[in-house]
């Protein structure tokens, strides 16, 4: 297993800014600064007599078109908050993908469409308070009939000829959050496979997983409690333990974000030797794992717990999870009970108990 290039952490594919894209922005750039020179230049006696009718027409221009202009910001603050608050677990991730600047766009498109519409329909209205209305609810504005025409039929029934343009931008915005979705779906799955290469043991994950839920300070108590509720059901005998370890990675990249997923993967990185990454070999807890599922058998894991565990909640937890079980395996209950001890007592008391249990049966 080698180290992965940074480009592969990242969790949102970022736009990439390419040479035309550097051109088109430094257009314009270079074309607002000549339009600002030309309207704060000075008007002497000695200024040439075409530059007072030039900036006269600029003026003009930019008072016409400021509006829009005006409008188009608020339309694209309205749609990335909208993306924010969409995917509230990954908005910087969500906001670097194609089809959000694609969806902002369209959203400053049809700002300045509902102006139009706006100062059509309701030419009394004050322009300022055009502007803010159409900014922040160009959306409803979009979604409104328009009837063009209305016929009368043969039987007497009325029917009419509308123009229904939010159909058309609700069917655009449900397909741009969907695209964007399933980018950010399939880079889940990249950050969570790379989780479970530099963290192969259940009870790292557990661990990670339960830091990463108490540590949240933005969550209630009544969240923090159902959370830890649901990585406790992840640690069911029954469920295979692929599905659960996938589960708890994917439990700490929706509470903990991307950026602390690459802080962990980094950490991981760093204390593995290059050999051990370039080999892939089982940490000390996975070894250990793996010796319990080997050498130990449902009821000699029972006696382990009741022998360390400081807390009768745990030891009962063994002794359920112990229980005899058609539909489950044994190794998927064995291997799950000892991911819950390495996680109740820890790696070195289960190693001293495990070399003193070996003593004595010699």
């Amino acid at each position: 297993m080698t180290n992965n290039p940074p480009d592969e952490m990242m969790f949102g594919r970022r736009t990439k800014i390419t040479r035309g894209m550097k051109i088109t922005a430094t257009l314009f750039f270079l074309l607002l600064a000549a339009l600002i020179t030309i309207v704060v230049f000075p008007i002497t006696t000695t200024t040439p007599a075409w530059v007072e009718p030039l900036q006269t027409n600029v003026y003009g221009f930019l008072a016409r078109i400021s509006p829009y202009i005006l409008v188009g910001l608020l339309g694209s603050t309205v749609a990335i908050a909208e993306l924010v608050s969409t995917f509230q677990t990954y908005p910087r991730e969500a906001l670097r993908t194609r089809w959000s600047w694609i969806l902002i766009g369209v959203n400053v498109v049809a700002a300045m469409i509902a102006l139009v519409v706006v100062r059509v329909t309701m030419t009394e209205m004050n322009p300022s308070l055009q502007i803010l209305s159409v900014g922040v609810g160009f959306q409803a504005i979009i979604r409104t009939r328009f009837v063009l025409a209305k016929r009368i039929g043969d039987d007497g029934q009325e029917g009419e000829v509308a123009l229904n343009l939010g159909w058309l931008y609700d069917q655009f915005q449900n397909l741009a959050r969907t695209q964007i979705d399933l980018e950010l779906m399939n880079n889940r799955r990249t950050a969570v496979t790379r989780l479970l290469n530099y963290y192969p043991s259940m009870a790292e994950l557990y661990d990670i997983a339960w830091y990463t839920i108490t540590s949240r300070a933005t969550l209630t108590r009544e969240q923090e409690d159902q959370r830890k509720t649901d990585l406790e059901k992840l640690l069911d005998p029954k469920a295979p333990e692929n599905f659960a370890k996938s589960s708890i990675a994917l439990m700490i990249l929706e509470n903990g974000g991307q950026a602390y997923v690459e802080l962990l993967l980094t950490q991981a990185m760093q204390n593995l030797s290059p050999e051990a990454v370039a080999m892939g070999k089982p940490s000390t807890t996975e070894k250990l794992i793996w010796e319990l599922v080997d050498n130990y058998s449902l009821p000699e894991m029972v006696a382990l717990a009741e022998k360390l565990s400081t807390t009768e909640k745990a030891v009962n937890y063994v002794r359920e999870a112990a229980q005899p079980d058609p539909e489950a395996n044994a190794a998927n209950q064995k291997a799950t009970i000892a991911h819950f001890l390495v996680q109740q007592i820890g790696v070195e008391p289960l190693q001293k108990a495990m070399k003193e249990q070996e003593l004595e049966q010699e």
